[in-house]
């Protein structure tokens, strides 16, 4: 059995840390009929086929949550599904079955995030809670931190050594191995949304408010830079695997490629009239990203196009994640859904947009 290698013991209101309160996934989820149903997932399978489920609600709870935070393991495995009721399922991925429900949270968890082996599972929210499950455990929780503000997202470094978390104040964290230091960074905004790790560990990204992407140097502490991307919140920001890119998305509807290394934009892409929630990266060439307008496009970071719009979702969608071949996303429909996106990176086709987005948020 491995040891966790995280021992949580700093208070996050010693360092001046105040819970605060918040809004998202607030809203319910829209109304699905049987025939709304059928013809989403008619246009989804012609070329991405897919699987539809909803999760069972909890007891005392008689509607399926809400899809707030999906995290898969990069082993394509497990699937890690947080909803609107503070429970998290642990999916397997090639049935869709539920291993495990996990209790903990007292309300809503907006982040999940496996480490790179897929042993550790770190989950927070609104409660002012971080909590890490043990997958040598059956998910028991290993360890657990209170005190903490509401927490928009916590990521694992590539290395599993540390946790960055960032949540709705001004205030980057470090969250390392008993006896490291533990440096705080701080921003000129508030609200911060996402945070993301290069895989290198030299550069640390985390965007909120303001639309400025804030890079630091995790070690040191020093801000790198913090360019201008967005006309409006920056909701997520991934790095390209083995790459000095962050792909972003944010309010403005748009994709945003950042050269880290360079310091300087390689594209912006207007994707959708609505706001993009989520972003995953697929392979070193494409992302996935979603929103408000319901639909995942699949964008070519290369070249800057959309190459593919996968419709089904009947709801705004808050979450993706992606391994192995396969894509998850989760929304405001109550549905989790997986779609088979093996053959993307062999695809060349484009699908152009003609639709206009309709806003659910």
């Amino acid at each position: 059995m491995k040891r966790n290698p995280f021992v949580l013991t700093y208070s996050f209101a010693q360092a001046g840390f105040f819970a605060a309160s918040c809004i998202g996934f607030s809203l319910p989820p829209t109304e699905i009929g049987a025939q709304d149903l059928q013809v989403a997932r008619a246009i989804a399978s012609r070329e991405f086929p897919s699987r539809t489920t909803r999760l069972e609600p909890v007891e005392g709870r008689t509607e399926s949550p809400v899809v707030t935070a999906i995290s898969a393991d990069r082993q394509g495995e497990l699937l890690a599904v947080a909803g609107d009721d503070f429970a998290i399922r642990i999916v397997e991925v090639s049935t869709f079955r539920v291993l495990h429900t996990l209790h903990g949270h007292r309300d809503l968890i907006r982040t999940l995030s496996f480490d790179s082996e897929g042993r550790m599972l770190v989950s927070a929210g609104n409660d002012g809670q971080l909590i890490v499950w043990n997958r040598d455990t059956n998910f028991e929780i290993a360890q657990r931190m209170q005190g903490t503000p509401a927490l928009a997202c916590v990521r694992f470094a590539p290395n599993a050594s540390e946790m960055a978390a960032v949540g709705f104040d001004r205030n980057v964290f470090i969250i390392g191995r008993q006896g490291a230091e533990a440096p705080k960074f701080n921003c000129d905004c508030n609200d911060l949304r996402s945070v993301a790790y290069r895989d290198d560990m030299r550069v640390l990204a985390a965007g909120g408010r303001s639309g400025d992407l804030h890079l630091f140097d995790p070690k040191a502490g020093n801000l790198l830079a913090d360019p201008h991307l967005h006309d409006g919140r920056i909701r997520d920001v991934a790095f390209h695997h083995a790459s000095n890119y962050t792909v972003s998305v944010g309010e403005d509807g748009a994709v945003v490629v950042y050269d880290t290394e360079n310091k300087k934009i390689v594209h912006k892409i207007k994707v959708t009239t609505g706001r993009l929630f989520a972003v995953t990266t697929i392979d070193s060439q494409h992302i996935a990203v979603a929103g408000s307008d319901n639909v995942i496009h699949i964008v070519n970071t290369d070249d800057g196009t959309i190459r593919h719009k996968i419709e089904g979702h009947v709801g705004s969608v808050s979450t993706l994640a992606a391994t192995g071949g396969m894509l998850f996303s989760g929304g405001f429909d109550a549905t989790l859904r997986r779609w088979s996106i093996e053959g993307i990176s062999r695809s060349e086709s484009r699908i152009a947009e003609n639709e206009k987005p309709v806003d659910r948020q």
